[in-house]
């Protein structure tokens, strides 16, 4: 028992020495108490040297500021605002980056009319408002009405919104036919293929989403899901028309024959032939007589025209030589004769007259660029025409055949309806 005791006692005595290391231990009396001015003060050694001092503001968050502007347009008063995001620099300067898309309102005076929105038609089941299809032409119909006199703004905002709203008819009704044509298997390649354009375009503008969306902002004013959808419809439309216009714009040997007969006159033109004149009047008798002795001497035409000093080195016409040669030429009689006598070059015998002396030369004879039918140059050329010609046409008819489809109501009193809105809205009050 005696020896248990003697066990649990060292037991305690144990217990009580190990409790004592967690303890803790008192600070050494040489050790010092930092504080925030240890930080801040300046050695005595260091007292020479210059301290820059950071102005508070460069510390400052990010502000967010709003610039407003105001432009009136026919009485019409638009406020126009953009958020921008404004960082100050240690050097004073700063820089603004816009966030987001400007917000404009209209505000308009007591009594004033504005057309709020109006539905114009219907196209492939889709109505057609009036405030979405302006938003994408009001800056070009305010710089219209800005730069021009009233009459003539009516008249080039009419062919605007007619020239928009046909493009407008067709993108609906392409990108409609070609969502229609999906099939599941499709739409999962497209959504793959969306996929990968968005990390392409988030990695030209540095890796960041946050980035590449206000690099899409500010270069084409649209967001990262707006610029996805475009190009997407985009995709559709050039599939669909490559799918259903593609096919009808073959051409054959025989078509690529017929539009080279019809253009054969452009493609082996006729040489040219400049005639130079010298025409002197009887009464320069020492002129003539000069002018004579000269060519008695073997001077040629141009050396002529420089002593005469004529104007354009002499040159008088320039013809098409037909098969026929000079006879086939609408000259006089005389004057064909006197050509074909001479080589080119060489002064002609004078034709005198009562009223003139007149010297001529051939002056050059240009042999224009013989292209055969046989030249591959040439037949990829033809092709490619007849291939763009036919392609606008089967395409001009294959959106007439969709408009037949889905267009609902008439494209002639819709345009109008639209055109009459931009006036209301756009144009000052009389």
């Amino acid at each position: 028992m005696s020896h248990w005791r003697s066990v649990l006692a060292a037991g305690l005595v144990m217990t009580v020495v190990v409790a004592g290391c967690v303890t803790l231990v008192d600070r050494p009396k040489t050790a010092a108490e930092v504080t925030p001015a240890d930080f801040t003060s300046v050695p005595a050694a260091d007292q020479h040297l210059d301290v820059v001092q950071v102005p508070e503001e460069v510390f400052a968050p990010k502000a967010v500021v709003d610039s407003v502007t105001t432009t009136t347009v026919g009485g019409v008063e638009t406020v126009t605002t953009q958020k921008s995001l404004v960082e100050k620099h240690a050097d004073g300067t700063s820089s603004e980056v816009a966030v987001g898309a400007p917000v404009e309102e209209i505000r308009l005076r007591v009594g004033e009319r504005w057309t709020i929105d109006s539905l114009v038609g219907q196209i492939n089941g889709r109505p057609v408002y009036a405030s979405q299809f302006m938003q994408s032409i009001e800056d070009r119909i305010l710089r219209i009405v800005a730069e021009n006199p009233a009459q003539r703004s009516k008249r080039l905002i009419e062919e605007l919104v007619a020239e928009r709203f046909q493009q407008y008819i067709n993108n609906e009704l392409i990108i409609a036919e070609a969502e229609g044509m999906l099939s599941p298997e499709m739409q999962a390649g497209i959504f793959a293929w969306l996929q990968g354009l968005q990390e392409q375009t988030v990695a030209g503008y540095g890796g960041n989403r946050a980035s590449a969306s206000q690099g899409l902002q500010d270069q084409f004013g649209m967001t990262m899901d707006q610029y996805l959808r475009e190009k997407r419809d985009e995709a559709l439309a050039q599939d669909l028309l490559r799918r259903r216009v593609k096919p009808r714009t073959i051409v054959s040997w025989r078509d690529v024959e017929r539009q080279y007969g019809l253009l054969e006159a452009d493609y082996n033109p006729q040489p040219r032939i400049t005639i130079g004149r010298i025409r002197l009047t009887p009464s320069d008798e020492a002129l003539i007589a000069d002018v004579e002795a000269r060519i008695a001497r073997g001077e040629s035409f141009a050396q002529l025209a420089v002593a005469l000093a004529l104007p354009d080195g002499g040159a008088w016409q320039q013809y098409q030589l037909p098969a026929t040669g000079l006879d086939g030429l609408e000259l006089a009689p005389d004057i064909r004769t006197v050509l074909a006598s001479v080589a080119q070059g060489k002064v002609t015998a004078p034709i005198r007259k009562p009223t003139s002396v007149t010297w001529y030369c051939i002056m050059a004879m240009e042999q224009q660029t013989q292209r055969s039918i046989f030249d591959p140059l040439l037949q990829r050329q033809l092709r490619r025409a007849l291939e763009d010609q036919r392609g606008r046409y089967e395409q001009f008819r294959y959106l007439r055949s969709l408009r037949d489809r889905w267009v609902t109501n008439d494209i002639d009193q819709m345009t109008r309806r639209l055109t009459t809105i931009a006036w209301d809205r756009y144009l000052p009050r009389e």
